[in-house]
């Protein structure tokens, strides 16, 4: 194709969506504003945060030594790697349920080696948990129902022990609520003294308002205090953190009314898509992974990423959702990002070097942002280049992220080239004017129209009737 593209760009036109335009030359597409929130964590949140990254790393570090047996643990720490990004409410509730699950592990062990001592200190130890997970009293009814929680959650692990990872982590959102599940119920290999070191990471989760969730409070008192009815889209990947968002948001904005989307079929989807639309109906959409594909809502302007997936490519879908065909206004897009987390660094590091790249072809507008079809295009390509996952976990056990800078730039490099070599094959509709070709139109009355005329009037003489 490269040798011959003289030949090809000849025939062939590519227009990206900020260049199409209808007949008389406007715009098809808005344009979108995307803004890059980063803040610090508090104290109490790094020290959290720094202790669960030593778990992980010492997680990806067993898996990796246990060979294929530790693929299911370097799923889990995968999975946790991810809700963290999250929120701490969220991987503080999959912790919780991981620390259950191993305590009740402990008991079955015992009991399948006729410790009877030690299963029933493991179950006297689930129930503890199972009462403050659950608020449950420590009357003869509390207890009751500690019973009944701890025979069903007995029961479910029953059936996942020894369940493999039938799966690859692919980086994406898809998947989130089975990663979940999976992070709490795979422990048939689990780190040396595990319980204790959940134990103790719980005992270092910050109190109290998350930094991230003030910062999306106070972005949505701003918005409202211009624009009161403003209806505002929130993505977040995980249950613990929608829960949380919900929570924070309704107590800060009673009244405010808090439509979430966070799975069902398509008749879900649409009848959160409509109860969300109406005027007078919710200011809030939450959206899970399940928002991300199927639904429409341009009439929405403003998007808040609550977390960010690890592939780019899926945040493009998520603001997709509101800068499409149909959107009347400017799509105002706002990223939260730690700049105290792995995630955030790489994050801000791709961000910038998207600039990079962006200043050297020209393509960054008057707001100083890097050009939506440039992005699209590198980012495409970058998606083929690049293992997100593997760029990720390997960072945890790099904290100067040296490595992870080195692979990043020789994949951008190699993604502009890609985007490059595209690019030269077809030919740029910016030029183009359809003036230029009226000339060569014969108004329908040409030989090859004639003939086609008359073969379909052959091939369906009772379908086809001429006007």
């Amino acid at each position: 194709m490269i040798d011959n593209r003289h030949r090809l760009n000849a025939v062939v036109f590519r227009r990206t969506q900020a260049d199409a335009c209808d007949a008389r030359g406007d715009p098809l597409f808005s344009r979108r504003q995307v803004h890059t929130q980063a803040f610090p964590l508090t104290e109490p949140e790094k020290r959290f945060y720094d202790a669960l990254m030593d778990y992980l790393r010492d997680g990806y570090n067993l898996a990796e030594a246990v060979g294929s047996q530790g693929r299911a643990l370097g799923f889990v720490m995968t999975i946790f790697q991810k809700i963290a990004a999250s929120s701490f409410a969220a991987v503080g509730v999959t912790l919780r349920r991981r620390l259950l699950s191993l305590t009740i592990h402990d008991a079955i062990v015992c009991d399948e080696n006729l410790d009877a001592d030690g299963r029933n200190r493991a179950l006297d130890d689930a129930r503890d948990l199972i009462r403050e997970m659950h608020a449950l009293s420590n009357d003869s009814l509390g207890r009751a129902q500690a019973e009944r929680f701890l025979a069903d959650a007995k029961v479910h692990l029953l059936r996942r022990l020894g369940e493999k990872v039938e799966r690859e982590e692919t980086g994406t959102e898809i998947e989130a609520g089975r990663d979940e599940e999976a992070a709490a119920m795979l422990v048939s290999l689990a780190l040396p003294a595990e319980r204790k070191r959940i134990h103790d990471l719980m005992q270092t989760m910050p109190r109290g308002q998350e930094s991230k969730t003030q910062e999306v409070l106070r972005a949505l008192g701003d918005l409202w205090a211009v624009h009161p009815g403003e209806k505002i889209v929130i993505f977040t990947t995980y249950l613990g953190s929608v829960d949380a968002l919900r929570d924070a948001i309704a107590s800060k904005f009673p009244g405010t009314g808090i439509e979430v989307l966070k799975g069902g079929d398509h008749g879900a989807k649409a009848a959160a898509e409509k109860r969300f639309k109406r005027p007078e109906g919710p200011r809030i959409l939450i959206c899970t992974a399940a928002g991300r594909e199927g639904i429409n809502l341009q009439f929405a302007r403003v998007l808040f990423n609550h977390d960010l997936p690890w592939n780019p490519m899926d945040l493009e879908q998520r603001i997709g959702r509101i800068h499409r065909y149909g959107q009347a206004h400017t799509a105002q897009v706002y990223n939260l990002v730690s700049a105290d987390t792995i995630e955030g660094q790489i994050f801000l590091m791709l961000e910038d070097k998207l600039l990079e790249i962006g200043k050297a072809l020209g393509k960054v507008d008057e707001l100083g942002q890097v050009a939506e079809d440039l992005r699209g295009q590198i980012l495409g390509q970058l998606s083929e280049r690049l293992s997100y996952t593997k760029l990720y976990q390997d960072a945890v056990r790099d904290p100067t992220l040296k490595r992870t800078r080195q692979e990043m730039e020789v994949a951008l490099d190699n993604a502009r080239t890609a985007r490059q070599v595209v690019f030269e094959l077809f030919q740029d509709l910016e030029g183009f004017r359809l003036d230029d070709y009226r000339q060569f139109d014969d108004g329908g009355k040409g030989q090859y129209h004639q003939q086609i005329v008359t073969i379909v009037l052959n091939a369906q003489p009772d379908k086809v009737r001429m006007k």
